[in-house]
């Protein structure tokens, strides 16, 4: 028995530095962008990605993409 496996939702979430608490542990910030295009290439998603954490003064500290997907049995 086969199985397909389509995505039918994406999520990006951009994680940004913001600095270190009173602990020294490093505080972040995550900004999440939904309806990303189930057809987007992962470069197209790092792109975008790069560029949305290029607006903000401090550096990017990591990219997640969230899927959501159907199975589909073949």
């Amino acid at each position: 028995m086969a199985a397909t496996m389509n995505v039918i939702k994406r999520t990006l979430s951009v994680s940004i530095a913001r600095g270190i608490d009173a602990d020294g542990n490093a505080v972040t910030k995550s900004y999440t962008y939904s309806n990303v295009k189930p057809t987007a290439e992962p470069s197209q998603i790092m792109a975008v990605g790069r560029a949305l954490g290029g607006l903000f003064d401090n550096d990017i500290t990591g990219l997640t993409v969230v899927e959501r997907s159907s199975l589909i049995e073949e």
